[in-house]
């Protein structure tokens, strides 16, 4: 068994680097007046390791890809508090009762967003004999509780990580065994759900998308984008810009007035009124100051029979 506490987001790093994987934690964006972490770590076998791990909110960063480094895999099972995870170009987002994967060797981003409570499984990946399909597939995605592969995985593991100081070697090695069939079998499950896209460019579709879907909606934002996605805006803005799109407020507010102005334009046009509601705009004289700001006239004056739409440049 191994156990380490520590009282400052350093200590938090150098207990990681040891007995987790090496990662650089701050603190969270909001800042805090102080830090606790705790892990109590037991092994089944060379394969397997359970940790049970409980931290206050930051921000923990590994910077890039070391091929050199043990190729481990984590299975983090929420218990307490939400979990943030970005890697392989994706980012998922864990509650209580939900599991999210992620592994050693790439670039990778944690953040606990609360005081968060999780047991978390740590597997060699050379002797885990798991799929590297479904492992690649199934990294920085959200697992749902709901799950019944999950529900049966988490319930051994809570059982195992209580009991596993009194097994013998070989029978801690058949449960070792039995845990890894039952987590090849929980990424095998996966394979029938949606699975996010990978990349900035295809993120970035993903969200735009969402966005079209919900032109409408005068609450659309940056932060909106975010909660849906479950990342911060600043990443929604980075990942915009990696994908060489506007900046994701301009994109809204460009396919706002695109929409409005293609309403204008038909032959029996809505009102002014209406077109600034059906185009999320929280009132008419947003909408007017919006709309002149980018045409160069105002909504009302827009392809009216005779007189051509003038564009600013």
């Amino acid at each position: 068994m191994f156990s380490a506490a520590a009282s400052s987001f350093d200590e938090w790093s150098a207990i990681a680097e040891t007995s987790f994987v090496p990662l650089r934690v701050r603190p969270p964006a909001a800042g805090t007046a102080g830090f606790r972490g705790e892990i109590v770590g037991r092994g089944l076998d060379t394969r397997l390791g359970l940790s049970r791990i409980a931290a206050d909110p930051c921000r923990m960063t590994r910077a890039g890809s070391v091929d050199d480094a043990p190729d481990t895999l984590f299975l983090s099972i929420q218990r307490r508090g939400a979990v943030r995870v970005a890697q392989a170009g994706r980012v998922a987002r864990a509650v209580a009762g939900e599991a999210v994967l992620y592994r050693s060797r790439e670039r990778l981003s944690l953040e606990c967003e609360a005081s968060t409570s999780c047991l978390t499984l740590q597997v060699t990946g050379e002797c885990a004999g798991l799929d590297e399909a479904a492992v690649s597939a199934g990294l920085a995605r959200t697992i749902p509780g709901s799950i019944p592969a999950l529900r049966v995985l988490a319930a051994t593991a809570d059982t195992l990580e209580q009991t596993v100081d009194g097994l013998d070697a070989v029978s801690a090695a058949r449960m070792s065994s039995a845990v890894l069939q039952m987590l090849d079998a929980l990424l095998g499950s996966l394979g029938g759900t949606e699975t996010p896209p990978t990349g900035p460019v295809a993120l970035a579709a993903t969200m735009q998308r969402f966005v079209l879907e919900n032109l409408t909606d005068p609450g659309m934002s940056v932060d909106t984008i975010a909660r849906r996605f479950g990342v911060s805006g600043r990443y929604v803005t980075r990942v915009f810009a990696e994908a060489g799109q506007p900046p994701p407020a301009t994109f809204l507010r460009d396919e706002r007035l695109r929409r409005a102005a293609h309403l204008l334009g038909r032959e029996h046009r809505p009102t002014v009124a209406a077109v600034a509601a059906r185009c999320g705009f929280a009132d008419t004289t947003t909408f007017t100051r919006a709309f002149r700001r980018r045409y160069g006239v105002a909504p009302g004056a827009w392809a009216r029979p005779g007189e051509p739409p003038v564009v600013s440049a």
